[in-house]
């Protein structure tokens, strides 16, 4: 398991490590990402490699990935989640990086981001974005599992009209205030077709964390084929 100290901070990769398996307590049983997870995996080819971008504990989607016979590998900022991914994935092979400063020597058949991005601007949310097209190969497919701006959750979060997103929305989670970015439907369609991506699947369902203090949660799945080569 290689290790690289990430720009993104220390106190971000020690927040995910204290909350390790109790994250997945709260967020583990979740049979509507299993669903989005089969699906997306679906127009996968077989058998090939396949990236996770903050791999957690890997509980639901690692399990699933490698249960399908496609080989997984999982990077996450934080080791304490890796330490516990490695032992309930044990086929996949890790790295304790950000996903912002990963480089791969290799480019995968799928790559799946699964509520791991809020924490990046929006800015990185595009630096993103095109590292995800340039990790992926042509005609390969992206997952992406996330939450969409709606007025109500603005609060004092600043919107971008040009990129339909939200800076600073600060939500509830496992007990903790955090910020983070959320961007609308419209958002997430604009920043995927600039990295060369085509929306090919979208879905959503609403998930009930067994977690206090943190509410209810209107998932959006997008399932994305990688059209064009940067």
């Amino acid at each position: 398991m290689a290790q690289k100290e990430s720009k993104a901070g220390p106190l971000i990769a020690q927040f995910w490590s204290d909350l390790g398996i109790k994250y997945q307590h709260a967020y583990g049983d979740d049979a509507g990402l299993v669903k989005a997870v089969k699906t997306w995996l679906s127009y996968v080819t077989p058998g090939t490699s396949v990236l996770e971008c903050g791999c957690g504990t890997g509980v639901p989607i690692g399990r699933t990935i490698a249960d399908g016979g496609f080989k997984y590998h999982g990077i996450d900022i934080a080791s304490g989640m890796v330490e516990v991914c490695q032992k309930q994935v044990p086929e996949g092979t890790y790295e304790v990086v950000s996903m912002l400063d990963y480089n791969p020597k290799t480019q995968y058949d799928g790559i799946v981001a699964s509520l791991s991005h809020f924490e990046l601007t929006p800015k990185e949310h595009t630096k993103m974005a095109q590292k995800w097209s340039q990790w992926t190969k042509l005609g390969g497919h992206l997952l992406i599992s996330t939450i969409i701006f709606e007025e109500d959750l603005g609060g004092q979060a600043s919107f971008d009209p040009e990129m339909e997103c939200a800076a600073g929305v600060e939500v509830s989670f496992m007990g903790n205030k955090i910020i983070i970015t959320l961007f609308t439907k419209e958002g997430w369609r604009r920043l995927l077709e600039r990295a060369g991506f085509e929306i090919v699947h979208t879905e959503m369902d609403m998930f009930i964390p067994k977690a206090e203090a943190t509410p209810d949660e209107p998932r959006y799945y997008i399932v994305a084929k990688k059209r064009v080569q940067l």
